[in-house]
């Protein structure tokens, strides 16, 4: 048995749904948006920390 699938190709629809969901794969959502949130909330935290006990 193959294991190569042969796939029917997508419809206009359906090429236009899968390429708008790539294209949305940005923003606070996104690894690396989520990534920068986690940072700067840390940066935040080491922050008020200063602000509230000194160095």
């Amino acid at each position: 048995m193959s294991m190569i699938q042969q796939r029917t190709p997508l419809s206009n629809e359906e090429e236009y749904r899968y390429a708008k969901l790539a294209m949305e794969w940005y923003g606070w959502g996104s690894p690396i948006g989520l990534g920068i949130l986690l940072v700067a909330l840390a940066a935040a935290a080491v922050l008020a920390r200063v602000a509230v006990y000194g160095l």
